[in-house]
């Protein structure tokens, strides 16, 4: 009898592990690759996440979730999105989608459905921005670059945090501080995309604290989580579908607008078996990127006036079809870092790199 009562009081501590004071304003959480395990078409949610939907409704002070894409299992039909929609009910929350790309491989499906694939809504002061980053092989470009513009403009100056959502680790690049991500997949991704040169900048000057997540996490020979956090910004990704290390994420949100985590374990009985969150941070500062056009009309050479803070940086130039035609290593700042005159007439992307720096320049020949 002590022994069922024992076993009893330790499984209610480890429902209430996560149990919130009332210094909790809100929570809500975030779910990536929900459809779980690749190459298996689950009726509705990835059961492992579905028999966590009696934890998340004892948790009162979580007021909503948003999915990070992959909700769906590959080439999704009316069924699919049937079986989603129900235990949606069954959870009895509203639920945010940012879609993956196996959602959007029925893109008008989707969309006739559930409406746009980009969008936005303040909650409790805060500002949430939905992205679609299959739009354009993981750009954000076109008429959602210019919302995200429009949102931030009208938004920023009024909010606290601002919490932005996609699918895809669109932070991610071979030569940078997080490449140690291992995703699920790089499908649909354009050889050069526009998250650093143009998307982060949007967001790394504001006064705000900035938190965004992707969700495109889960398989077998992908990594559990990831969190880094620099600046104002803080990169989070998630997802589940491998027998071990599956996860969600509850963010809460306090009154005095400090944001605390919980990790929350799919793979045990215990809800934080993996640990904290913030526990995973790898980087904690990043290389400072820049941006740079030229006239696309006139550019025989481009000077070093603008890379004074670069020491023997390697210059990389790319053609439009993610080819490189030149890499040099230079020191020697008073000297053009760039002659044009021996590559062929057409569209060039160039990246300048030190231990420090990265200068990304965008030119015609």
């Amino acid at each position: 009898m002590k022994n069922t009562f024992l076993i009893a009081f330790i499984a209610l501590m480890a429902l209430c592990s996560f149990a919130q004071n009332d210094s909790t304003k809100y929570s809500f959480f975030v779910a990536g690759h929900t459809y779980g395990k690749p190459g298996v078409n689950n009726p509705g949610f990835h059961p492992p996440f579905k028999d966590k939907f009696n934890y998340i409704q004892s948790r009162t002070e979580i007021k909503f979730g948003v999915l990070t894409g992959d909700i769906v299992s590959p080439f999704p039909v009316a069924q699919d999105w049937d079986e989603i929609d129900a235990d949606i009910d069954t959870l009895g929350l509203p639920v945010y989608f940012a879609v993956g790309n196996h959602d959007m491989e029925n893109r008008p499906l989707f969309e006739s459905r559930y409406d746009s694939t980009y969008y936005h809504f303040v909650y409790e002061n805060d500002l949430f921005i939905v992205l679609d980053p299959n739009i354009d092989g993981w750009n954000i470009s076109g008429n959602q670059l210019s919302f995200l513009k429009q949102t931030l403009a009208s938004n920023s100056e009024n909010v606290s945090s601002i919490f932005i959502f996609f699918h895809q680790i669109l932070w991610k690049e071979v030569d940078n501080e997080f490449n140690y991500i291992r995703w699920n997949s790089s499908a649909g991704r354009h050889e050069s995309i526009n998250f650093w040169s143009e998307v982060e900048p949007l967001f790394s000057d504001l006064d705000n604290q900035v938190i965004m997540f992707a969700g495109d996490l889960g398989a077998s020979w992908s990594s559990d989580v990831s969190y880094d956090k620099y600046d104002n910004i803080t990169l989070i990704s998630t997802g589940m579908g491998d027998e071990y290390g599956d996860n969600f994420i509850i963010v809460n949100v306090k009154k005095d607008n400090s944001i605390k985590y919980d990790l929350i374990c799919l793979s045990d009985t215990s809800l934080n078996c993996l640990g904290q969150l913030t526990d995973y941070q790898v980087v904690d500062m990043i290389t400072n990127y820049h941006q740079y056009s030229t006239d696309p009309k006139n550019v025989d050479n481009i000077w070093t006036e603008s890379l004074i803070e670069f020491e023997n940086p390697t210059l990389y130039i790319f053609d439009i079809q993610g080819k490189l035609v030149l890499e040099k290593k230079t020191s020697d700042q008073t000297k053009p870092v760039i002659k044009t005159n021996n590559i062929p007439p057409g569209f060039y992307i160039a990246k300048i790199i030190d231990n420090h720096h990265q200068m990304t320049i965008k030119f015609y020949k």
